[in-house]
């Protein structure tokens, strides 16, 4: 039974109720908007089923998967992952096609797709922004050589929640407290009056646990248990790579040994490969 006083947002329905739901679309806009510092701030918009674009269940049912269109036309699709998965950034480009052959007008071949803005919470690091302490990162289709934007129709937002360890005394913009509230909201007690805005006192008020019907609760501690049982899967997996990294780094080891003119019995005490092992080198 679940004892904690406010959601956990990374799970499938935490997220959804507090984004996903209609009567907390104000939720989703004003974080969109803080998010994406459009020109054209959104003042409106509608749900989007997955299945309406063509996207293969398979790439929503195992990681909640949004997607909205603005009151301009623009789409936008927020997806949140809890781990890392193989290939995820040409998952990340798969998410956003799927919208741009959906919107563009086939009837007169028309190329002219509406802006795509793909937005990604990850409860993991990224590889690629290893070097960089910020949590929030935004990519585009840029000329290598100077940075220039070729194609501006196309934004993906990756933000690694993992990064987000400022603490709250020293947040700086409503981006930053919009991250620290879903990174730490599981593990409070209260609302922290430091945060401010009235936005988070409502973000917190929708999140609080006890407030679910019986069903909520129930589709809640089933959302948990998913999300729990994929987070030990994956450190499993983690645990299980490391372990058989050091195998290969053992066994490199023991070949140099032998090739530098060691003992098998001694280059076993020191590996602690087996001589059958070491043998079979």
């Amino acid at each position: 039974m679940c004892t904690e006083r406010y959601i956990h947002p990374f799970t499938d329905f935490g997220f959804k109720k507090i984004f996903g739901s209609l009567e907390n679309k104000h939720l989703l806009i004003r974080i969109l908007n803080d998010l994406l510092e459009c020109n054209d701030p959104i003042e409106d918009l509608t749900y989007i089923d997955p299945k309406e674009l063509g996207v293969p269940s398979i790439y929503y049912m195992s990681i909640y998967y949004m997607c909205c269109q603005t009151n301009s036309g623009a789409r936008i699709i927020v997806n949140i992952q809890n781990m890392y998965p193989d290939l995820f950034k040409n998952r990340s480009f798969y998410y956003s096609n799927f919208s741009i052959l959906e919107s563009v007008n086939k009837s007169e071949w028309s190329y002219n797709p509406p802006p795509i803005y793909t937005i990604i919470f990850m409860n993991h690091y990224m590889q690629q922004f290893c070097d960089d302490p910020e949590p929030k990162h935004t990519a585009r289709i840029c000329d290598v050589s100077n940075g220039r934007v070729l194609y501006d129709k196309l934004t993906y937002v990756y933000i690694e929640m993992p990064k987000v360890v400022k603490p709250l005394e020293e947040l700086g913009n409503p981006v930053e407290r919009w991250f620290w509230a879903i990174k730490n909201m599981n593990d409070l007690d209260e609302y922290p009056e430091s945060l401010k805005d009235e936005i988070f006192r409502e973000l917190f008020r929708v999140s609080e646990i006890y407030a679910f019907t019986k069903e909520e609760r129930m589709a809640y501690e089933e959302s948990l248990k998913n999300m729990r049982d994929w987070n030990n899967i994956l450190n499993t997996a983690v645990k299980k790579s490391h372990e058989e990294g050091r195998e290969e780094e053992r066994r490199i080891l023991a070949k140099q040994m032998i090739a530098a003119g060691l003992s098998i019995s001694k280059v076993a005490e020191i590996t602690g490969l087996s001589t059958e092992t070491i043998e079979n080198l």
